[in-house]
């Protein structure tokens, strides 16, 4: 596209002190009103309960809107038509609006989590099938670190239309332990063993108390669940110290795990 240097030229040779002064003194009162919104915003957001990122966005947002306004003000004072410029940032903002909808998609979907908070940063969630801890809720991803030390980064628009598991809103938890054991070893036997032996854990919670019951009676064993309840920081120290003693405990009082069985008949 060729450059029209005499409507250039004639634009700027139309531009007196009577236009300058005038722009001028808009460009910086409009600063400075500027500046006094955004520092009553800021005050504003910090005495609330709003998140960091989304305080964050709201400054952004509210300043980009203060300096449109301004270089529009600006723009009229130098006799640009405004109606016009208008119109080509309209189209303008439409083709990059339809470009950019995946992305657009997931910052409003980051501010739906943000302002939702179906959880916060160190909570461990899980989400879609993928558990970890949130690192960061940022405007288009999510970062996620799983017990394996992986960083995951997930699409704030794939989190906010999946389902949410958040393990860390409660202070308490509660863990089921299923265990299989033989037929030949009495219930009532397993039952106190495995209740007494729960109980006895210090870090196991007495309201509600640890209860211990047959669950289901399958083809070679009974199923015993095993309930019980923990501080939800400690929850997994709780659950891996008391399942790994079952073996010892178990073998000193003579109770047998079992496994699966296939029995082969053969005719002759």
């Amino acid at each position: 596209m060729d450059l029209d240097f005499t409507a250039v030229t004639q634009f700027f040779g139309k531009l007196t002190l009577s236009t300058l002064l005038p722009a001028l003194i808009y460009l910086i009162g409009g600063l400075i009103i500027s500046k006094l919104i955004l520092s009553f915003l800021d005050r504003a957001l910090n005495r609330s309960n709003v998140d960091v990122t989304l305080k964050s966005f709201f400054h952004t947002a509210v300043r980009l809107v203060l300096h449109f306004i301004i270089f529009m003000v600006v723009a009229g004072a130098l006799g640009i038509q405004v109606t016009s410029l208008v119109a080509i940032l309209s189209v303008a903002g439409l083709a990059i609006s339809l470009s950019i909808q995946n992305l657009l998609s997931n910052v409003l979907s980051g501010l739906m989590l943000l302002s939702i908070k179906p959880f916060k940063v160190g909570d461990y969630v899980e989400v879609g099938g993928t558990g970890g801890t949130v690192k960061e809720i940022g405007f288009v991803h999510t970062k996620m670190l799983t017990i394996e030390n992986i960083m995951i980064y997930i699409p704030n628009s794939d989190v906010s239309s999946s389902k949410i598991t958040n393990y860390s809103t409660e202070d308490k938890r509660r863990f089921n332990l299923k265990i299989n054991v033989s037929y030949e070893c009495p219930p009532e036997k397993v039952r106190k063993v495995l209740l007494d032996y729960i109980s006895a854990h210090p870090q196991v919670d007495r309201d509600p108390a640890p209860f211990v019951a047959v669950s289901d009676y399958k083809e070679s064993s009974i199923e015993y669940v095993v309930r019980a309840w923990a501080d939800n920081s400690i929850f997994w120290d709780v659950y891996w110290d008391l399942f790994n003693g079952l073996d010892d405990l178990f073998r000193k009082n003579g109770i047998a795990f079992t496994y699966p069985n296939l029995n082969v008949h053969v005719k002759q």
